[in-house]
């Protein structure tokens, strides 16, 4: 008996231990945290310093004992503030970027081209600003490192605003590099980060060739080293801004704006987001939580929720003409720099730097790297890790933009005819090279593109000629068969078979001048060396020609008046006029009627094209017309089938050319006349007769004899 009742108290008093250090101690006598319960120092002179006494030391939770001295503020560096420029605007210099670097951050203020066919469109006097044309103080390559921003909370500051160490420029022959760094207010932490730029030392054509096709010309190398100073291992994490205010140039007429583009290296499809799509993921978020979201806010609703978390190949801003896009040196296999475990950054993330408030595709979008945790040794070896990327900032063209790092195909957006895109551009890069002017370079395109699609324009041309012939046949039946359509098919059917003609042999070659087409447009559209070219009274292909501008706003077409639109929508107007037969009901008015007013809806779309692109649809417009007219419908229309006159050989040449002249007396009533080479070929053709017939009467004569 007595044993159990020791038991029972045992187990009780057990269990009430258990309860009060897990339960009613935690919850209603909590610990002080932090609590300096440090004995007091005694003063000189005091009893209790001779005293032999022994006081007990108590000890704070950082394990430093009462006895030791506290611990000293910490204490923020102050570097002064300063901008350098690496890289030069002067095309001699041997640099094809300028590079505007500010201790702020240690970041990229700004970039400039300094290629002379890139100045920019308002003040033609200066080199495009590339990167940074932001109103914000956001800048490209700033970087936070959570250990040392929790260190700088009290100041106000973070790593991304507060100045750092500018430690050191050099420069050769090679190239130019910056070097900034920043000790953590501890002492245990240095970061340090090195801006190089490469150098080549090329003059006259060997430099513009290296503008067009060198890659590494328009590619800074940014390296982040993370270095322990301390003798415990420490386990480091940062993020880094992406580019921030990508040049939006003529932003009344383009139809790009800034988008995000993202390509990863483990197979995941590439991601491409337009600004007013981040824009759209704020707004629906705002909806749901029913108020305007602060800019932390956004930041971490886009962080959390629309990270992509696969590695990649490359991540940057684009815009009409120009890219800037960052990618990983990381010369590990692919494997490894995909592994969720072993890959630098953990996570890429839109972020939306600037909102424009009348239209929100126009707003500053940019991509934010958020990188794995990285393990550093205590100080001594292996203390230091290295983190490179490759900052590409230039002109999207193909021979740039395919090279390694980047390989980045996506961003010239080229669609699904990109194939034919590129050939237009190489083909435009040709003849440019061959000494033309753009707008002849554009022109000579056209005639060899038209003429390439000859045969198909002349098989279209055919089909057209023999509907025609048969369309009052077709008005027949329609009459006839008014009330039964199943019938009014089979006998048009029958009739189109009977005279061998395929319903869309029209339509064929229409298909196949699409692609074509699509990628002419593309090609066009896209082409940056169009950019500030210029032809009579335009200053730059590559936009609206901007006769003058007018004094009000049009609706939709906004204040700059164009001519060549104009001069586009007339030839097309012109060419259904002089090649579409007379409407014969009113179904077929109608039909022409929404032709002309299709048509009229392409001029307004043509009025915000690059004037290149309307250069072209004239000079293909007028080829077409030339065509028509040198080859006439006459021989447009094959010789065969039965709506087609089949000449008999006669062994008496006067009858056969009276034959030939009895026919061509009269002809049928609604057929053209043959064109101007069809009248040489015929002349011709009758002149070889007649001289046939004079050796043959000169023949005759000399047998009498």
């Amino acid at each position: 008996m007595e044993n159990r009742r020791l038991f029972t108290f045992l187990m009780t008093s057990l269990l009430f231990l258990i309860l009060w250090n897990t339960v009613i101690g935690p919850k209603f006598f909590p610990p002080e945290k932090n609590k300096a319960r440090v004995a007091a120092v005694p003063k000189a002179g005091d009893p209790a310093v001779d005293s032999p006494q022994v006081v007990a030391a108590e000890v704070n939770d950082t394990g430093v004992s009462a006895s030791d001295p506290p611990p000293e503020e910490l204490k923020i560096p102050d570097y002064p503030a300063q901008e350098l420029t690496i890289g030069s605007v002067d095309p001699a210099s041997g640099y094809a970027l300028s590079v505007q670097l500010t201790s702020a951050g240690a970041a990229i203020e700004g970039v400039r081209l300094t290629s002379p066919q890139f100045m920019d469109l308002e003040h033609r006097d200066q080199h495009a600003r590339i990167v940074g044309n932001n109103p914000t103080p956001d800048r490209t390559f700033s970087t936070a490192v959570a250990l040392i921003d929790r260190q700088l909370e009290k100041s106000g500051q973070t790593l991304e605003t507060t100045h750092w160490n500018l430690a050191g420029r050099t420069e050769d022959e090679k190239g130019v590099s910056a070097v900034f760094e920043y000790v953590a207010p501890d002492g245990t932490l240095r970061i340090r980060k090195t801006y190089t730029l490469p150098k080549l030392n090329l003059t006259g054509k060997e430099l513009e060739q290296a503008w067009r096709e060198d890659a590494s010309f328009y590619t800074l190398q940014v390296a982040i080293e993370m270095t322990n100073l301390s003798d415990q291992a420490k386990t480091v994490e940062y993020e880094m801004q992406g580019p921030v205010g990508v040049l939006l140039e003529n932003q009344e007429h383009t139809s790009k704006y800034r988008d995000i583009h993202v390509e990863f290296i483990d197979g995941t499809k590439g991601v491409t987001t337009p600004a007013g799509t981040v824009r759209k993921y704020v707004d629906t978020r705002e909806t749901e939580e029913g108020h305007i979201l602060t800019a932390e806010e956004q930041f971490d609703y886009l962080r959390e929720e629309k990270e992509w978390t696969s590695a990649f190949r490359y991540a940057g801003v684009d815009v009409q003409f120009f890219a800037a896009l960052i990618a990983p040196l990381d010369d590990r296999p692919d494997d490894v720099r995909a592994n969720s475990a072993t890959k630098w950054i953990e996570r890429t993330f839109p972020v939306l730097i600037w909102t424009d408030p009348t239209e929100p595709r126009k707003s500053d979008v940019s991509i934010r790297m958020a990188s794995n945790p990285v393990e550093l040794k205590p100080k001594g070896d292996g203390d230091s890790v290295t983190h490179k990327f490759a900052f590409f900032v230039g002109p999207k063209r193909s021979e740039l933009l395919d090279q390694a790092p980047m390989s980045a195909g996506q961003v010239l957006n080229y669609g699904m005819f990109g194939f034919v895109a590129r050939g237009m551009h190489y083909l435009l890069g040709t003849f440019y090279g061959l000494g033309m002017p753009y707008f002849l370079a554009i022109i000579s395109l056209t005639v060899l593109v038209r003429g390439c699609m000859f045969p198909i324009s002349r098989k279209q041309a055919i089909s057209a000629a023999r509907m025609k012939e048969l369309q009052p046949k077709l008005t027949e039946l329609k009459a006839k068969y008014a009330d039964d359509r199943e019938k009014m098919a089979k006998a048009q059917m029958e009739l189109w078979r009977k005279h061998n003609i395929n319903p869309i042999g029209g339509c064929l070659p229409l298909f196949l001048q699409m692609p074509i087409f699509i990628g002419l447009y593309t090609a066009l559209n896209s082409a940056v060396d169009l950019r500030l070219q210029k032809f009579l009274w335009i200053n730059n292909l590559a936009a609206p020609d901007a006769l003058f501008r007018l004094p009000f706003s049009l609706p939709y077409l906004g204040y700059d008046f164009s001519l060549l639109p104009l001069c586009t929508v007339g030839l097309f107007l012109t060419q259904q006029k002089m090649f579409m037969p007379p409407a014969t009901d009113e179904q077929q008015e109608a039909q022409y009627k929404m032709m002309n007013m299709m048509t009229l809806f392409m001029g307004a779309m043509f009025w915000h094209q690059p004037a290149g692109l309307c250069i072209y649809f004239i000079a293909s417009s007028l080829w077409s017309i030339a065509e028509r007219k040198l080859l006439g419908a006459g021989s447009m229309t094959p010789a065969a089938g039965p709506s087609v006159e089949v000449i008999v050989p006669e062994t008496n040449a006067k009858s056969a050319a009276k034959s030939r002249n009895t026919s061509s007396a009269a002809p049928e009533q609604g057929r053209k006349v043959p064109g101007f080479l069809q009248k040489l070929l015929d002349a011709a053709q009758t002149a070889r007769e007649q001289a046939d017939q004079q050796r043959e009467k000169e023949a005759r004569k000399g047998k009498k004899r």
